[in-house]
């Protein structure tokens, strides 16, 4: 009897670090010198919407630093995260914004919430930002965060094994009662990260932003001077 028991202590516990180690899997690798890749993202239902992930790893900080950029390849926002024993945590968010003279401004967050993405949840999590939009005022940005599924998808062709997540978002107004809400479900790959995400909006509006390729930080460089001519 006490053997059987043991025996099931030990199949728990093999069981939990496969599960922790499948996870952390699935997200963005840091490997052993500061890397950085471009990723690619084209709108499904619209090709013309693209965006450029501009991701550097650096495993002596153990950071990540996500510069994401428009199809005019303007830099729309900042996001950096910092990967602790449990997980993913925000340490720094930024947003730009175009004012009348067209210049871009920065848009600097206060972090709330922290958690990005946990190893071993699955449960709901959050991180939060709270900002000043020249705009909109002041305002709290909230993404709640569940583990849904694994699931085998399909993209150009190459078929990804990924963990899924649903993702519900919230604008909040902190000078009045208005707010903006809508969700999405994100897929990330093994040892690539973020290849998918489907959006829904409450207008019925759909964002279908899938992985094309990821390109080095030259040809993206070479890309944004050609867009330039």
């Amino acid at each position: 009897m006490t053997k059987n028991i043991t025996l099931l202590i030990l199949i728990f516990i093999i069981s939990s670090c496969s599960a922790q180690e499948n996870f952390r899997d699935y997200y963005y690798q840091i490997g052993t010198k500061k890397e950085i890749k471009v990723y690619k993202y084209v709108d499904k239902n619209n090709p013309r919407n693209i965006e450029y992930w501009k991701v550097t790893t650096n495993p002596k900080t153990n950071k990540i630093l996500t510069e994401s950029f428009t199809t005019d390849f303007r830099l729309y926002n900042i996001f950096e995260e910092e990967l602790k024993t449990n997980g993913a945590e925000i340490i720094r968010y930024a947003d730009f914004e175009v004012n009348d003279e067209k210049q871009n401004i920065r848009i600097d967050g206060t972090i709330v919430d922290k958690d990005v993405y946990k190893w071993n949840d699955t449960n709901k999590y959050i991180y939060s930002v709270k900002y000043t939009s020249p705009k909109y005022g002041n305002e709290q940005f909230i993404k709640e965060r569940t583990k849904n599924s694994f699931e085998k998808i399909t993209i150009s062709g190459t078929e990804y094994s990924t963990l899924k997540f649903k993702d519900e978002y919230e604008i909040k107004s902190l000078e009045n009662d208005q707010n903006y809400e809508f969700h999405q479900f994100t897929y990330y790959a093994k040892g690539i990260g973020m290849v998918k995400y489907q959006r829904y909006h409450p207008d019925g509006a759909t964002i279908e932003l899938e992985l094309t390729e990821i390109l080095t930080e030259k040809e993206f460089d070479e890309l944004k001077e050609k867009a330039s001519r």
